[in-house]
């Protein structure tokens, strides 16, 4: 979309506890299209963003702390078109030897969720529920982590991640 403007989120993987984890934020609560939602950390690009992967990192930092030194790129996803907020965005993931110290910022994060990568994995996760997106209602599915809703756009994302380490079948 050429009117669309740019984002990046980090997909963080690290090991801990014998188990590979991965981080989401849960948003504040605004008035905004994201208000509320659980997504990876990340955001628009900026003007001093040297590429997308820089702004993962740079939001990722920004939101919960993440030492972006300490990060090492693995690759990107599939960039993915959210029409309700024409954004683009470009999935960048990233391994870390040791689990980060989060310290979320309050302005833009409620609270840090540590998930179980291989716990998505399971078909009990997956669920589907009436939502009304733009007025409409519709049955929209998600991944029910722990009693936390991940669903839309981070639910895409992280559903194209799970094909790439599980088994066709």
């Amino acid at each position: 979309r050429e009117d669309s403007a740019s984002a990046a989120v980090l997909i963080l993987l690290y090991e801990h506890d014998q188990k590979i984890k991965t981080v989401f934020i849960q948003r504040p609560d605004y008035e905004g299209v994201h208000g509320g939602q659980i997504s990876f950390p990340g955001g628009k690009s900026e003007k001093n963003d040297s590429d997308l992967i820089s702004t993962a990192l740079r939001e990722a930092e920004e939101e919960i702390a993440i030492i972006s030194e300490k990060v090492e790129i693995v690759g990107a996803l599939t960039p993915l078109f959210i029409p309700v907020s024409n954004i683009v965005v470009t999935p960048v993931v990233g391994w870390t030897e040791n689990r980060p110290d989060y310290r979320p910022d309050p302005e833009e994060v409620s609270f840090v969720i540590e998930a179980d990568l291989a716990r998505f994995l399971a078909h009990s996760i997956v669920k589907s529920r009436p939502m009304e997106i733009r007025g409409e209602k519709i049955d929209v599915r998600y991944f029910d982590y722990e009693g936390h809703v991940i669903w839309g756009a981070t639910a895409m994302i992280l559903h194209e991640r799970l094909e790439s380490i599980q088994p066709p079948g």
